[in-house]
Order: C-alpha cells, then structure tokens, then sequence
C-alpha cells in the first residue's frame, strides 16, 4: 500500500480490541485516534494559505460494515487558531474503500465540481476534499458532504432564509440583527445535519434586545417535507385544557435546502433531567404517560412499520454486534432466533419511531417530543423497550450509576403500564431483547468510551429478556 502504511510508527498502531475486517487491512489505524492525530496533522491542507494547530483528534462515529465496500468513519479535530487565539471542534469524515482506485475516482469526481463551491469563507478551514492513497481514504471536511450537498449553503442562506422566520416572532418594532451565531448540533455523514442557529436582535425605536434560538435540520432527501407537514398537521390540533404530551414546533420548510426550521425545545432533555434528578424513577414517570397517550392518539400518519421492518433494523443491529464481539456470535444468533420467532405482528398504534431519553424534553408538567422523522402505525412495545434499553444500558448516560439506571427504567416501564393496555406488556420481554441488540450496536457507532465492556453486559441483557418470555 501507500507511504502512510509503510510507516514503522503506524504499521506497528492497532486499536486494542477493535474488530477486525480482512477486506480493509487500514482500518486499525484509522481507528486509532493517536495516529489520525498525527496524520491529519501532515495531510489537512489549510485553505488560503492559513495556519492552524490541530490539538487533538476524538473519534465520535462510526459506520463500519454497512457495505462490503467502505466503512464511515466520522472525528472530531480540536482546532485552534494562533492568530486570533480561536478555538473550535472540527468534525471530518474520513471514507475507508476496500478498492484503492474507487477512493481516488471519487476524489477526481469531487475535485472536478468545486468542493469549495457555496461553502461560507468562514467555514472553509481546510481543504474540503482531500485524499490518504495508503488508507484508500476519502477525507471530508464539514460543511462539505458529498450526499447532503445543501450543508454548506443553508449554512451560508441563513441570514436571508432564518432571520426574517425569527424577527417575525418577536412581534411590533423595529428589529434589527446585530448577532449571529450556527452551531453544529448533530451531524451523520450522508444522512442529516442539526444546526442551531441563534440571532441576537435590538428595536431600534426602543433599544430592548432579545435573542432567539431556533434548530436547522438538514436532510438528504424529501423526508423533511414529511415531517413538516406532520408536524404542522399536529400543531394545528385544537382541545381542552393542557395535552397530556406536545411535540416539537415547527417554522417553516425551506424546500430549496431541504431544510426544516424547528423551535428550540423548551426545558431539558429527559436524560439530562435524569442525571441531576435527586430522584430519577419519579423523573421519568411524565414521560411514560406522555407515550402511553401518544400511543392512544389520533395521530395524522399514514406511514407504517410493519414487523417485517422492525426485524430487518434488529438484524441489521445484530450483524454489526456480531461483527463487534466476535466471541458472542452463538448468544447473538440465539437471541435473534427467540426474537425471530417468538414476535408476531400486532395492531397498530403511532408510535415514535426512535424513542430515546435524548428525544424526550420536560419543561414542568409539560412532555416534547423532538426528532419526530420516524413516526409511524406500528407495535407500539417497540418504542417503549426502546426507551427501556437506552435507559438500562445508560448509552450516553454512563455517569448513571448502573444499579440506579436500571430502577429508573422499570420506572418508566410500571408506569407506562398503568396508563396503556395491560395485554400489550406480553411483547415487552422480546421486543426488550432485540432492542438491546440495537441499542449495543449505537453504542457502537457512537464510540462511547467503554463500548468493549458495555456491549457485552448488553448481550447478556437481552439474554435475559428472552428468558422472561411468557410461557
């Protein structure tokens, strides 16, 4: 292979305990951060003629055996700036391909369109598209991304897309911008971007200021036409008295950047809340009620997941665990056949789609719930092991002690049970099982740190699940 693999110091780099894969003999390097430090450090070209110090390089997602052809390897590079003292989080994408030549053909292909093209001069640090020949990798610097090609304008159009959305909201005066700000929120390669976009705004007639936070949720497809107008159709609902849940406001759908314009949630995040909560098992109990009633709702969606669907994402989930753990691919195989035969398909409800406490939002009395792109008529068990396995797995929560993370996901589970057909509670302990399995695999692709230790404690969950299977 290339330069970078003959290297002594990074031929000898592996990244203790990560898998391997015979088809990318580059990938323990890639994998190792200390090494990706040093490499992005010689190969990052910065953009006219600029000096940076890159400080530091985390690896924060992974998309590993999703094809047979590349993994998607996402980081995230300290930066700084002497000049000016700056300093920020860069994400990078780096594209591993088995085919050496199919790494460089996609890099004269993006070449030949001007990657810099509607990218914003204060987002362009380096060079957006560049190319590791001895790693067969395509590096990607954010906002550029070859499949979500209205990143980097929508980034640039705000001020004229945005701004009015949010002035209008202030109501009577004479307001101006003096301040704006664009963070990135969430970011998938490929797949979506989440931007906070915030203005600080003055009344020239009597100099009050406010600012004003909103979130830009870009898409790669027409889904988030989908998801405005459902979103729409659910604000538009009228009744009595407070509702027993809320869901996510929306601003407008800006088509041309296939971009939705949402508010910013009120409250904290229910894992947040959980964290600092004296007493987490009550803390989660409004958001159980919350679901029970969006499951027993009249919700405007057509779309539908069927069990056939919901068994494609955890087997999906559980080739990657296998791929994860090799030693447990016999548990991994059982638990996907109890799974397999034990789930039958049932009567539709809404449900959410992708419940985590990530998704979940309390201000109060009140319960939002955000990142609504997923919901559908389906098994509505199938969002509440969700819940339960992302609470008693504590992915993104590891500071939760174990013990008290399980409680508080029994919590949830009791009182969601008070408030929903008791006869549906039958399907919990498999969908349970097969939602560990997804759960394990995210742990994965986040790169949560501990992922070797926790995944196996998963596995041995979802074991268990299988076991208190009704007879």
């Amino acid at each position: 292979m290339g330069p970078i693999l003959s290297d002594e110091r990074f031929a000898a780099g592996r990244t203790e305990g990560f898998p391997f894969d015979p088809d990318f003999p580059q990938l323990p390097i890639a994998t190792n951060p200390d090494l990706m430090l040093d490499i992005f450090r010689a190969k990052l070209k910065p953009v006219a003629d600029r000096t940076y110090e890159i400080q530091d390089c985390k690896p924060f997602r992974f998309r590993c055996r999703q094809s047979k052809s590349r993994h998607v390897l996402q980081y995230n590079l300290r930066i700084a700036d002497p000049s000016t003292g700056r300093r920020w989080n860069q994400p990078v994408t780096g594209v591993l391909y088995a085919d050496e030549s199919k790494a460089e053909r996609r890099w004269r292909e993006m070449q030949a369109k001007d990657p810099r093209r509607g990218i914003p001069s204060e987002w362009l640090t380096f060079e957006p598209v560049s190319i590791l020949p001895g790693l067969r990798m395509l590096v990607q610097i954010f906002p550029f991304d070859r499949r979500l090609r209205t990143l980097g304008p929508v980034m640039g159009d705000a001020t004229r897309c945005v701004d009015p959305l949010l002035l209008d909201r202030l109501g009577p005066g004479e307001w101006e911008v003096e301040e704006r700000t664009i963070e990135t929120a969430r970011y998938r390669t490929e797949r979506g971007a989440v931007l906070r976009y915030m203005i600080r705004a003055r009344d020239v007639r009597s100099a009050r200021r406010e600012t004003l936070a909103c979130y830009l949720k870009v898409y790669r497809n027409e889904h988030g036409a989908e998801t405005w107008q459902f979103l729409q159709s659910m604000s538009g609902r009228a009744g009595g008295g407070p509702p027993p849940y809320d869901v996510i406001r929306p601003i407008a759908y800006l088509r041309e950047h296939r971009t939705l314009v949402i508010e910013e949630a009120p409250g904290s995040s229910l894992s947040r809340l959980l964290l600092r909560a004296a007493d987490p098992s009550e803390a989660v109990r409004p958001a159980a009620r919350a679901l029970a009633a969006f499951h027993q709702d009249d919700v405007p969606t057509t779309r539908h997941e069927t069990l056939a669907d919901g068994l494609k994402a955890i087997r999906k989930a559980a080739t990657l665990v296998e791929w994860t753990c090799p030693g447990s691919r016999d548990a991994i195989q059982a638990i996907m056949a109890e799974v397999t035969a034990g789930l039958e398909e049932a009567s539709p409800t809404p449900i959410h789609g992708d419940l985590k406490p990530d998704h979940v939002f309390v201000s109060g009395q009140q319960v939002v719930f955000i990142d609504l792109d997923s919901v559908a008529l389906g098994d509505p068990v199938r969002d509440v092991a969700s819940f339960f396995a992302h609470l008693a797995s504590r992915a993104g929560m590891r500071s939760m002690p174990a013990d008290r993370a399980c409680a508080t996901a029994s919590a949830f589970v009791e009182e969601y049970f008070r408030h929903a057909p008791s006869s549906w509670r039958e399907r919990l302990p498999l969908h349970c099982a097969g939602a560990f399995l997804e759960v394990a695999a995210g742990i994965f692709r986040a790169q949560e740190p501990g992922w070797r230790e926790t995944i196996p404690w998963i596995i041995q969950a979802a074991q268990r699940s299988c076991q208190e299977v009704p007879e």
